[in-house]
């Protein structure tokens, strides 16, 4: 079952975003990271409004579970949403299911940065200013796979250059809903 298996969109929706996931889904997380580095990145501007998230292959069994775990943390992660501030910056949270309500979490800010996953530029998903805790490690990464779908990487562990190595690389990939941004701040 994927994240955002718990939308409810029609049958004929969920066929097209399959078309447009799969061959993603099929995918190994090398290969993922290779597509990764030939796409632009996600535009600041016009990426708005909530996305459905799935996680892809994360290399091998315990990466995987590990990962799996993390996500759910805050309840099993079904998406994220975002709305510009001006052309090269925004914010945006990741959305969970608690029960049978969607609750909106670990705000973030987003903008056009040099990617520490690839060369070039990423649309870059920062959690630093907004949150505490473990979630300041990881910092998001999305490039433009298609009009609906965006390709992202997230890499948790520390940012300096000289530890990559011992960064965690999280395939992901998100699907434009339709449904608009509304974040509400916890009380």
């Amino acid at each position: 079952m994927s994240a955002g298996s718990t939308s409810k969109h029609s049958d004929a929706y969920n066929s097209k975003v399959e078309g447009w996931i799969a061959p993603l889904k099929q995918m190994r997380r090398n290969e993922l990271r290779r597509v990764f580095k030939d796409l632009p990145p996600a535009p600041v501007s016009s990426t708005e409004g909530e996305y459905e998230a799935h996680l892809l292959d994360q290399g091998d069994l315990v990466g995987g579970l590990l990962t799996k775990v993390l996500f759910r943390s805050k309840g099993p992660w079904v998406g994220k949403a975002f709305r510009p501030r001006s052309d090269q910056s925004g914010e945006g949270y990741n959305l969970f299911v608690d029960g049978e309500h969607r609750t909106t979490k670990l705000p973030m800010d987003t903008y056009v940065g040099d990617s520490a996953v690839a060369l070039g530029q990423s649309m870059i998903l920062d959690y630093r200013r907004q949150n505490r805790g473990a979630i300041r490690f990881l910092i998001g990464e999305l490039r433009q796979y298609n009009d609906h779908v965006l390709l992202g990487m997230g890499a948790f562990g520390p940012r300096a250059h000289q530890y990559y190595r011992y960064r965690r690389v999280i395939p992901f990939v998100l699907v434009a809903t339709g449904h608009p941004y509304q974040f509400v701040a916890a009380a």
